[in-house]
């Protein structure tokens, strides 16, 4: 079986559309491959350092095992006690400091803090990502590390008057921490949504509360940098996305387009000229069909378009047909193109 049959078979099986009649002719799925060999297998002293039931003596003296991985492997355990975090806290290796900082285990204020000052920049934003990290503490370290339009931990669980206190602040990196969270009060909401820094736009644009109406102003006013994030929202409407996807200066904004259920056909086209989103415009079930079926014959777009729930049935019997195994005469079925001139 060829490349193009593989992708093409594969990409019938992930459609949903896909009767259950022709499903059953589909070549059973191959078995999961077996994990990965992971250092608890081959190391005995890795397995004690992962083992719940090591006790805490043993774990006490893996502290200062010469192999890295035996104390990266403490760092990330749920279960040990805050005297053995102190410890770790102070690795040479940044990994286990990282692994450490980021564990939800670790509570304490003071170690916390520690690695907020650590040297290794991947050490702080793993403190960002801890959720009993100290707001004034993630707000210092927004300003020092790039943290993105991510929804961190200690921002979901934020009181009201600390969402509050994020959005008045001066620095955008900080006020756009609040922008990712969903459920926030009105008040807030609004102060985000009027923002001009466009970082704090990009947190906002995905809200499930922005209006059609609203989602059009905010493109306005940030212009084709704005346009991924936008093309995100649930409420963006043809109209947008179709602009969106013509003033586009940035390659994402094409595959985010692609990926939004109220895209057009029209505007996918525009999609199918990028060469990654064209994989994305080939699934749409809004994709024209006569220019679905031609995808069926491209090689690198085959498998997607055989994805696509708007392809007929009619096809997908061809292609199954034509791709599948060998009939029980022992010869396989003649290409789709052939069956297309009959």
């Amino acid at each position: 079986m060829d490349e193009q049959a593989r992708d093409i078979l594969c990409g019938l099986t992930a459609n949903p559309a896909l009767p259950g009649r022709l499903r059953a002719l589909l070549p059973a799925r191959p078995a999961a491959s077996p994990p990965d060999t992971i250092w608890a297998d081959v190391d005995p002293d890795v397995a004690r350092a992962a083992d719940p039931a090591t006790s805490p003596d043993e774990v006490v003296a893996l502290l200062d095992h010469d192999h890295a991985v035996v104390r990266w492997t403490l760092a990330g355990r749920p279960d040990l006690a805050g005297e053995i975090h102190g410890r770790l806290a102070a690795d040479r290796i940044p990994g286990v400091r990282a692994d450490l900082a980021a564990n939800p285990v670790v509570v304490s204020a003071s170690i916390l803090r520690g690695l907020a000052n650590d040297e290794d920049a991947d050490v702080r934003r793993s403190v960002a990502h801890n959720p009993s990290v100290p707001l004034d503490v993630l707000v210092h370290l927004a300003e020092t590390i790039r943290i993105g339009p991510n929804l961190l931990p200690r921002v979901m669980s934020a009181t009201d008057d600390e969402l509050r206190l994020l959005t008045a602040s001066s620095s955008a990196r900080v006020r756009m921490l609040a922008a990712q969270r969903t459920a926030l009060p009105a008040d807030v909401f609004e102060l985000l949504v009027a923002d001009d820094d466009i970082r704090v736009a990009k947190g906002i644009a995905p809200h499930p509360a922005l209006s059609a109406d609203r989602l059009r102003a905010l493109a306005a006013r940030h212009g084709p940098g704005l346009f991924r994030r936008l093309a995100t929202n649930p409420n963006c409407d043809p109209e947008l996305l179709h602009r969106m996807a013509r003033d586009a200066t940035a390659r994402r904004t094409y595959r985010a387009v692609a990926e939004h259920p109220n895209t057009r056909g029209e505007t996918l086209l525009i999609c199918l000229a990028d060469d990654v989103a064209r994989r994305w415009a080939a699934a749409h079930p809004n994709l024209p069909a006569d220019v679905l079926l031609g995808l069926v014959e491209d090689p690198g777009l085959a498998g997607y378009a055989a994805a696509n729930p708007s392809l007929p049935v009619e096809v997908m019997e061809r292609l199954i047909a034509a791709h599948g195994p060998v009939t029980h005469a022992g010869r396989g079925r003649r290409p789709l193109r052939a069956e297309r001139k009959r």
